[in-house]
């Protein structure tokens, strides 16, 4: 791809660079749903966004700290360029959302089942099963858009921009959207969730210049950096650090210790009064530990269903691993979910393949 220089297209409101070629054309099918695999530049989207009237935005189930955000700040900026706008994530919001931004922006499929639209798009899903049961909505057709950062992404809407420079999908959204409108306080603010959820508030490897300058823009537009982080990493129950202590409980390391895992049933949950979203973060917990190159938690949540969160140091991919189990994600993180009914057998797998990977990641450094 090539990189371009800063564009300006209206005073006082610059564009950082951004990626404009085609990413690649192969045919691309993922389950029912076939698109042209094909990668589109922002010009283009922006184009198909202007041509739009009434949108619907959808996120990814399991929805963390930088979907809530594309999906709120993309909903709030296109109501604001005058056009009609619903978002939908078919899952339990966190609670953290709650204490940053109005409930209204983000609806359930229920709600929705009557919203008629002419342009869907989905963001920060890397595949079409992670919008889950939002996918109803589409009525079996594509997004006409798709706006992602995963590098496992193969393009499955009608017009894709997926670019894995990008440390947090916000960020794509915050180009489009500088572009549209003029950034208020509480639309800054919800990009700036987004941004700082998924670069560990700063800390990943993924942080860059460019991460710095979307940071200070909206900043500059009023987003506050200290309730953000008061609303997403200061709010634990007692339940939750319960929870916790008996997650550690199961702590096992592997490959010489550069693999720590760690589960939570679905019987620990119930019995600590917990959700799955008192799970989130459990897994940059056990990366943190001296030694670990990997970390994997796997959480049964609902009964029946496993999902795995992997995270690396960056030196090994764990986003190949989540691919050989039908999911995704970038090198540092990823994971996937699936129907389940014996957890240690699936553990066992995982595993396994995460130790060979290790080894062939790190050769000799045991």
């Amino acid at each position: 791809m090539v990189e371009v220089g800063l564009q300006v297209a209206s005073p006082g409101r610059v564009h950082r660079p951004h990626r404009t070629d085609v990413r690649g054309s192969a045919q691309a099918t993922i389950g029912n749903w076939e698109g042209v695999g094909m990668f589109h530049s922002i010009d283009q989207v922006v184009e198909r966004i202007q041509k739009g009237k009434r949108f619907l935005v959808v996120g990814h189930v399991g929805p963390d700290g930088d979907d809530v955000s594309c999906v709120a700040s993309l909903v709030m900026i296109l109501r604001k360029a005058g056009m009609t706008a619903e978002g939908c994530i078919a899952d339990r919001i966190p609670g953290f959302f709650h204490r940053l931004s109005d409930a209204d922006l983000i609806r359930n499929v229920e709600d929705l089942h009557a919203y008629t639209f002419d342009t869907s798009i989905t963001v920060d899903a890397s595949e079409p099963a992670r919008i889950g049961d939002a996918a109803r909505l589409l009525g079996g057709g594509i997004p006409d858009i798709t706006l992602d950062h995963h590098q496992t992404n193969r393009g499955f809407g009608v017009l894709n921009f997926c670019d894995p420079s990008y440390a947090a999908a916000a960020m794509i959204v915050q180009e489009i959207g500088e572009r549209l409108v003029d950034l208020d306080p509480a639309t800054a603010e919800m990009l700036l969730l987004g941004i700082a959820s998924d670069t560990g508030f700063f800390r990943f490897t993924s942080v860059d210049e460019r991460v710095f300058d979307c940071a200070a823009a909206l900043i500059r537009a009023g987003a506050n950096i200290g309730r953000i982080a008061e609303a997403v990493l200061e709010h634990r129950t007692l339940s939750e650090v319960r929870l916790r202590g008996r997650m550690f409980d199961t702590l096992e390391l592997s490959a010489d210790g550069r693999l720590a895992t760690a589960h939570v049933t679905a019987d620990l949950i119930e019995e600590t009064g917990c959700t799955e979203e008192d799970t989130y973060g459990m897994v940059g917990e056990l990366r943190s530990l001296h030694g670990v190159e990997v970390a994997i938690v796997f959480v049964e949540s609902p009964r029946g269903t496993v999902n795995a969160s992997l995270r690396s140091k960056n030196r090994v991919d764990v986003s190949q691993i989540a691919l050989r189990f039908g999911g995704g994600g970038h090198v540092p993180a990823a994971g996937f979910s699936q129907p389940c009914t014996q957890l240690e057998d699936l553990m066992k797998d995982v595993i396994a393949d995460a130790v060979r990977t290790i080894e062939q990641s790190l050769p000799g450094q045991g």
